[in-house]
């Protein structure tokens, strides 16, 4: 495997030249096929004849693979490079290639994992709901194996490993759904440590839902947060864009208690002063100012919401914030201003509910 390694660098510095000419020199063909499939990642987008001479070489390695893992493996990744560089057709053929070679696995250990890398494969190729189906796929194959308790907890381990990294590849949205899925695995197997990394992870893409990159979510996780900041303000073009995703980090950083969380807030007004809000990003703005317990400032962009339901609904979230916090005239005052007569008495009661309740627990 060093070799694919060296191709790799190779292909990281551009070039493309030397690091294929090293992976034609790799003598196992499933290798050979993994270092150049690493070769057409880097290539894609730069010359036609490079990429042409790159798959013309898969192909050829390609009909050496006979083993159904090794097969499954390839023709997975082939299916997850070809939906990178746009050929959504042809990876969609590659992984349907794939699922058939891995019907031909005799070991249920072997299938199980298989299936798992082709899901994952899935995944980060885009093919979502796919990606989701077939980690459903390996992970009942790994709880109705016939092996021994040890190792089938192993492999379960394994399949949630597998669900968790799909899930730090993609977009905060969409990531929370592996990672609950990794959540519940490692939860219902007692893997504490594992199952408190990912619980993190989710909320970590909970509270970044907008803008949270896999890269910008890593950085929080690893407390480099004005690296995190650096990275929103250079890939976000759009200053309503910025301010939105200013306010998720800064709102990541009032949780773990980061001193930066002020001058991230203080940079993201300064931002707001200059430009004006749509409706939709006035509304994102006063729920997350309204989750991070900025209810005041909450209230200011909630008011500036012209839809009336979405406007109650904002200024609803707002009265119940102020109530949690105690400040039960401020909250009734804010409920008061909620135009749906029903929705002020039902919120006006909850009020009445979290003060009683405040009392007894004095």
């Amino acid at each position: 495997m060093a070799a694919v390694d060296d191709v790799r660098v190779l292909a990281a510095r551009g070039l493309f030249e030397d690091a294929i000419g090293l992976a034609a020199q790799i003598e196992e063909p499933s290798d050979r096929v993994d270092a150049l499939i690493e070769v057409a990642l880097r290539a894609a987008g730069s010359r036609d004849d490079l990429m042409q001479r790159i798959m013309g070489l898969i192909d050829k390695s390609l009909k050496k693979i006979k083993e159904p893992y090794e097969r499954a493996y390839v023709l997975s990744r082939l299916g997850h490079l070809h939906s990178r560089i746009g050929n959504v057709e042809e990876a969609s053929e590659l992984f349907d290639e794939a699922a058939d070679s891995i019907a031909k696995i005799k070991d249920v250990r072997e299938k199980t994992l298989a299936l798992a890398l082709m899901a994952y494969h899935l995944t980060t190729a885009g093919f979502i709901e796919d990606g989701l189906a077939a980690f459903e796929e390996a992970f009942n194959l790994a709880v109705s194996a016939n092996m021994d308790y040890r190792r089938k907890l192993d492999l379960i381990i394994e399949v949630a490993n597998f669900i968790e990294a799909a899930g730090d590849a993609l977009s905060a949205g969409d990531a929370l759904r592996f990672y609950e899925m990794a959540y519940d695995i490692f939860d219902k197997l007692y893997v504490s440590q594992k199952a408190a990394e990912v619980e993190k992870k989710m909320d970590v893409a909970r509270t970044v839902s907008d803008f949270g990159s896999p890269e910008v979510r890593k950085a929080l996780l690893e407390g480099r947060y004005m690296y995190a900041l650096k990275s929103l303000q250079k890939r976000l073009k759009d200053p309503q864009d910025r301010f939105i995703a200013m306010l998720e980090l800064a709102h990541w950083l009032k949780k773990v208690g980061a001193p930066e969380y002020f001058d991230v807030m203080d940079e993201a007004f300064k931002l707001l002063e200059g430009i004006g809000l749509s409706q939709a990003n006035v509304q994102k703005a006063a729920a997350i100012l309204t989750e991070m317990g900025s209810p005041e400032r909450a209230l200011s962009f909630a008011l500036e919401i012209k839809d009336p339901e979405k406007r109650d609904e904002a200024l609803a979230a707002v009265a119940l914030k102020l109530a949690e916090g105690r400040d039960f005239i401020y909250a009734r005052e804010v409920a008061g201003k909620v135009g749906d007569s029903m929705l002020r008495a039902r919120l006006l009661q909850e009020i009445g509910r979290i003060e009683e309740r405040e009392r007894w627990e004095a």
